[in-house]
């Protein structure tokens, strides 16, 4: 009977769309945040659904507008987010099913922590790691929201008149939430493992939770702090969103790449130009892609290749993180406090740093980095080539590129500019047309 009731469950989270994630009528899907032995089936249909829809647009439209996806097809969305730019309108389909699916995510997480506290579970420790998923789930969907809007709804309203906070604030709150539920894990031992046992046959709850913080930390300024975090990580566990290849496949395998529509794949190179071309020699572009030779795609405007790493077979598992990150975050928290020599340090780290010697099998296994170790720019000129390369496809290139050169189009003239010599093509998201026409709050959309 449990069994059936997670079942259910399951069916209940990956089905409703509404905006606000919430049908009155539906009283199965109420009653299932009153009864406590509905929720691990609760956070396994939100885990799962993000996993798979989610996580397909986080790839698809940032990996398009930072130019390391190209369009091969004949459809509107994919194109508008390759040119960018003032081509891109708040009708683009992928913007607005990833604006959708990340409220719908956190939707679920909010109604979570709505109801939890009132109830009893036969293992209290239950309680305690229910409830810092949620958060997590909470921080992460408002952060990915951050990373891709200017501003961002506070939280989900059933009557769809969600007031919007700046980005950075949303960051803050994310921030708050992860180490809430840091502090919560650490002063109830063994609740992770009830979070370890569920999610995913690999997850290390406590490390997600500070490597999620850590990149938040960084963005926000915060660089000691996201030092600390990111510090903390052990980067010797793997966290990953798990697929059977059945009835949940990996979705940029099933998708984005393999599917009989295909629509977009990786450019060649990493979609990096000029100087940010990967080395000769570096083995993360063989783990990444698989070159193409004479492929015949007449509306693609790159040379194509085929996606190798997490997304070559529909049972891949996609890591929630990649280690490289952590010890990037540190180099640039280093190097944005000017402890240049630290920097390069730990930027030799990921370049010497072997297949073998990453839980992913990431590694550059290049030489130490012989430029200018006493430029601060050039410095972090190179953490974010390295950033680039380590984390290809995991939808942070677009945000940490606009961290990196907040200016880089100011100056552009989009009426002659070849959009696609550009390293990204917006700084934000415009909102969807659906929220602007439903939602009086929403804010201006920015220029670009």
């Amino acid at each position: 009977m449990k069994k059936i009731l997670i079942i259910i469950l399951i069916s209940l989270s990956f089905y409703n769309c509404k905006k606000e994630f919430e049908n009155n009528n539906n009283v199965t899907a109420d009653a299932a945040y009153q009864a406590p032995l509905a929720y691990p089936g609760i956070i396994l249909g939100m885990t799962k659904d993000f996993a798979i829809n989610s996580y397909n647009e986080i790839v698809r439209g940032p990996g398009l507008t930072a130019h390391e996806l190209g369009n091969i097809g004949t459809y509107i969305t994919e194109p508008e987010l390759e040119r960018g730019g003032i081509a891109l309108t708040s009708e683009n389909s992928s913007i607005t099913i990833l604006f959708n699916h990340l409220h719908k995510n956190r939707g679920i997480a909010e109604k979570i922590l709505e109801n939890i506290d009132g109830l009893h579970f036969d293992d209290p420790l239950k309680k305690v790691a229910y409830k810092a998923y949620a958060k997590f789930f909470k921080a992460i969907t408002t952060g990915y929201m951050a990373q891709y809007w200017e501003k961002v709804t506070e939280k989900n309203d059933p009557d769809n008149q969600a007031n919007y906070i700046d980005r950075m604030t949303a960051l803050q709150n994310s921030v708050d939430l992860l180490g809430n539920a840091i502090a919560d894990l650490n002063n109830n031992p063994g609740a992770e493992d009830f979070i370890n046992n569920l999610v995913s046959y690999e997850f290390s709850f406590k490390d997600v939770l500070l490597a999620f913080k850590a990149r938040y930390e960084i963005e926000l300024g915060n660089y000691q702090a996201a030092y600390d975090d990111a510090n903390a990580v052990d980067l010797t566990k793997r966290s990953v969103w798990s697929y059977d290849g059945g009835a949940i496949k990996n979705p940029i395998y099933n998708i984005a790449i393999y599917s009989t529509q295909k629509r977009y794949k990786p450019i060649d190179s990493l979609g990096l130009l000029n100087t940010q071309t990967p080395e000769l020699g570096d083995k993360r572009n063989e783990f990444y892609l698989e070159y193409i030779t004479n492929a015949s795609y007449p509306d693609a405007h790159y040379q194509i290749d085929d996606p190798k790493g997490f997304w070559d077979t529909d049972d891949k598992p996609i890591p929630v993180y990649l280690p490289g990150e952590m010890i990037l975050i540190k180099a640039e928290a280093k190097a944005r406090m000017n402890q240049l020599s630290d920097a390069v340090s730990l930027i030799d780290d990921i370049r010497t740093k072997t297949a073998a010697q990453d839980v992913f099998g990431v590694g550059a296994e290049l030489s130490a980095w012989t430029g200018n170790a006493t430029n601060q720019q050039d410095v972090l000129d190179e953490i974010y080539k390295n950033y680039a390369i380590e984390l290809y496809m995991q939808g942070q290139r677009w945000p940490i590129h606009r961290r990196f050169y907040p200016n880089y189009l100011d100056n552009v003239d989009w009426n002659t500019v070849d959009v696609y010599s550009l390293e990204r093509v917006n700084n934000f998201y415009p909102y969807p047309y659906q929220e602007r026409a439903s939602n009086p709050n929403t804010p201006p959309d920015p220029a670009y």
